[in-house]
């Protein structure tokens, strides 16, 4: 039998899984670890092997084979070559331009082992949003779309845009430059620091005197606490002021919300609802984005 693992990896935590040959996660589910991000060199590529030894750990016969190593990044990195060129952005900054896969075999030497190991073992790196993105067009949400918006709010505002399942990179005025919204002017800066959980922060400092982190608010909130409540519609009008432009340039019929900060959307998302409705666009909201990032990359592995 031959699997994959697949890694999300965050600048706070590293989500894992085992997938099957026919892109199905085991039935042990999805795997967390502390990212050790801002760690050496040796801190990053030995817990990355302790990561791997979990997954190993999991399988329950000798004869399964691991196929492939997929691993889902944020940028700036090289996906082709498997290269982070993350670097004064608080990760992974002591790994910078060192080829991951090369550097993971010293310190996880079984992956030498062809027993466990294909030999020829295949690395596919994409970016996370992308990923999200190819598990949300293949097995989730956006199968069913023939041109889709995804949107990750989290640490920041990750985005892509897929028609007919594939990526787009921009070029043809309807998809801004690699399909990224995050470093688009916005307001009195970038859509980055408006649609992210710094943004959510500085507004409920506005509104509280103090910052409030999203799983303090949307504890508020169920509590119908009314300055809760006014800090996710502001943030709501920020989302579709920001979100909206694309639609139109795009026009997609389908758009997909993920990351941490999704979860939150019955509070604040009654105005892109509205946004979305008069432009006949349907709304998903994605239960798991790592799942679908682990899927994003069987499907990058296949390709």
């Amino acid at each position: 039998m031959k699997v994959y693992f697949m890694l999300d990896v965050g600048g706070t935590n590293i989500k894992a899984g085992v997938l099957s040959e026919d892109g199905r996660l085991w039935e042990e589910g999805i795997l967390s670890f502390d990212a050790k991000s801002k760690g050496s060199k040796e801190e990053i590529f030995r817990n990355f092997a302790n990561v791997f030894d979990a997954l190993a750990e999991k399988l329950p016969d000798r004869n399964i084979q691991v196929e492939g190593i997929g691993m889902a990044c944020p940028g700036p990195f090289d996906y082709e070559q498997g290269i982070s060129l993350m670097r004064g952005l608080d990760k992974y900054d002591s790994i910078y331009g060192i080829r991951i896969a090369q550097e993971l075999q010293r310190y996880f030497p079984s992956m030498k082992n062809e027993a466990l190991f294909r030999q020829g073992c295949r690395f596919v790196f994409l970016h996370d949003v992308e990923a999200f993105a190819m598990g949300e067009s293949y097995f989730g949400n956006g199968k069913d779309c023939e041109k889709v918006m995804y949107l990750c709010i989290g640490t920041g505002a990750g985005s892509a845009f897929t028609r007919h399942r594939e990526i787009l990179k921009g070029g043809d005025g309807t998809v801004p430059s690699m399909g990224w919204i995050y470093n688009t002017p916005f307001r009195e800066s970038i859509i980055d620091d408006y649609l992210s959980v710094r943004g959510l922060a500085a507004l409920s400092r506005k509104i509280f005197g103090e910052a409030k982190s999203g799983q303090e608010l949307f504890r508020l909130c169920k509590e119908e606490n009314e300055a809760a409540l006014a800090v996710y519609r502001e943030f709501g009008t920020w989302l579709r002021e920001a979100v909206t432009p694309f639609l139109d340039n795009f026009g997609p019929d389908g758009f997909v919300l993920g990351g941490q900060l999704s979860k939150s959307f019955s509070f604040y998302g009654e105005q892109l609802s509205a946004e979305c409705g008069r432009r006949g666009i349907d709304i998903y909201l994605t239960q798991d984005t790592s799942r679908r990032a682990l899927e994003g990359l069987y499907v990058g592995m296949k390709m």
